[in-house]
C-alpha cells in the first residue's frame, strides 16, 4: 500500500554465513537489509585478537575448499588478495591475509551491520516481526557449559526494537530456538526435533605472546596424533604470516573443554600451557590469555542447507551446521556455513 513503510529484511549474526546472506540479498537488489550481532565487530568464530604488536587468530584457522559453488568464491577473494593458500593437501588451506577477522571485515564493508546487539526475542507481527534487542556490554560469567547465554550480557536499562519482514537467523540452533520460544512461536513437531537435536562441542583457546620462536614446525601448525589428547592444536601465529611477534594459539580439545570450560581462567590457563608446555621450546610467555567459545563445532548436524520455519512470516534459520546430504565431508566448516547462508538468501528471495 502506498505510504506504508517497507521494513527491513534482518540477518541475526554476523559471521561468514549471516555476511554472505546478507550480499546475496544486496547483489539481487535488497535495498533494506541489516545484520544485527552480538559481538564487537562481527566476524563470528572467524576471530583475531591483538595483544599488542602480536597477532591471534582464535577461532577458525582457515577454510578448505571443496565444492565448485565456494570456489568461485575463493577465487574472487584470492584475486582480491584477501587470503592465500597457506598448506595442505588434497585441499588447500587457506588463510586470510592479515588474520581471518580481515576476510569478514571485507565481505562486511558495503553492508548495514550493527554490533554489539544482542537479540532477546522474535515476536510474530501481523506482517513480519518485531525482534527486542538490547546493547551496553558488560561482563557475565556463565553458570553452566549448557546455558543459552553467551559470553556477554548487557544492561537491561538499554533496550530496542526493530520490525522486520522477513527475519534469517545465522546464530547456532540452540540460540534461535531460545529467541524463538521467547517470542511465544511454536514450530511443528518434526522441525522442533530436527533443530533441538543439533549439538555442539565447545571450546577452550589459550593465546600465549611468547619472546622468542616456539618448537611448532612448519608451517606453524600441529594437530595431536591421539584423539584424547587434551590439546587438539597449537598454531604458531607468527610463521602464519600474520604476525609481526611470536604468537601461539593453543586449543583443547571438545571433551576437555566441556569438561573444564566452568573453571576459572587461571586454572584452564595454567593447565593448557602444562599439557602444550613442549610447543612453548624455549621461549617465555609475556602475556596470556584464555578465550571460550561455547559453540565451537557442530557434533550433530542439520539435515538441509537452511532451515525454513514455515511461520506466518518468512523465518529461516541457517549456519555451518545446516549441511546437505550431498556433502561428502559431512562436518560443520566455513564452507557449510557460507553455502547455507547463500542457500537460505536464495530461498527469502523467492518467498518475498
Amino acid at each position: 500500500m502506498p505510504g506504508v513503510p517497507k521494513h527491513p529484511i534482518v540477518v541475526i549474526g554476523g559471521g561468514i554465513s549471516g555476511l554472505m546472506a546478507a550480499r546475496t540479498l544486496v547483489e539481487a537488489g535488497e535495498e533494506q537489509v541489516v545484520i544485527l550481532d552480538k559481538g564487537r565487530s562481527g566476524g563470528g568464530r572467524m576471530a583475531t585478537r591483538e595483544i599488542g604488536r602480536a597477532t591471534f587468530d582464535h577461532g577458525a584457522q582457515y577454510f578448505t575448499v571443496r565444492t565448485p559453488e565456494f570456489a568461485a568464491y575463493a577465487q574472487d577473494w584470492k584475486a582480491r588478495g584477501w587470503i592465500t593458500e597457506w598448506f595442505g593437501e588434497p585441499h588447500a588451506r587457506y588463510r586470510a591475509e592479515g588474520g581471518m577477522n580481515r576476510l569478514t571485515r571485507h565481505l562486511a564493508e558495503p553492508l548495514d551491520i550493527c554490533v554489539r546487539v544482542r537479540v532477546t526475542s522474535i515476536e510474530p507481527e501481523q506482517n513480519g516481526w518485531l525482534l527486542h534487542w538490547v546493547s551496553e556490554e558488560q561482563e557475565y560469567v556463565a553458570q553452566t557449559y549448557d546455558e543459552v547465554l553467551p559470553e556477554e550480557v548487557y544492561d537491561p536499562g538499554n533496550k530496542a526494537s526493530i520490525r522486520a519482514r522477513a527475519v534469517l537467523i545465522t546464530a547456532p540452533p540452540p540460540q534461535a530456538l531460545y529467541l524463538l520460544r521467547q517470542g511465544g512461536n511454536r514450530l511443528n513437531e518434526e522441525q522442533e526435533h530436527k533443530l533441538a537435536a543439533v549439538r555442539y562441542l565447545p571450546c577452550l583457546a589459550a593465546l600465549l605472546k611468547l619472546d622468542g620462536a616456539s618448537a611448532v614446525p612448519e608451517p606453524g601448525y600441529v594437530r595431536a596424533k591421539n584423539a584424547t589428547d587434551p590439546v587438539q592444536l597449537v598454531v604458531d601465529n607468527y610463521q602464519k604470516g600474520i604476525s609481526s611477534q611470536h604468537a601461539l594459539t593453543i586449543y583443547a580439545c571438545g571433551r576437555w573443554s566441556r569438561d573444564h570450560f566452568n573453571r576459572p581462567d587461571d586454572e584452564v590457563l595454567r593447565q593448557l600451557l602444562q599439557e602444550a608446555h613442549v610447543w612453548r621450546g624455549d621461549a617465555n610467555i609475556v602475556e596470556a590469555q584464555l578465550k571460550r567459545w561455547r559453540f565451537s563445532l557442530a557434533e550433530t548436524l542439520y539435515p538441509a542447507r537452511f532451515a525454513d520455519l514455515g511461520l506466518q512470516s518468512p523465518a529461516l534459520l541457517a549456519g555451518d551446521s545446516f549441511i546437505a546430504p550431498e556433502d561428502k565431508a559431512q562436518h560443520a566448516r566455513i564452507e557449510t556455513a557460507a553455502l547455507s547462508g547463500i542457500a537460505a538468501a536464495k530461498r527469502l528471495l523467492h518467498i518475498l
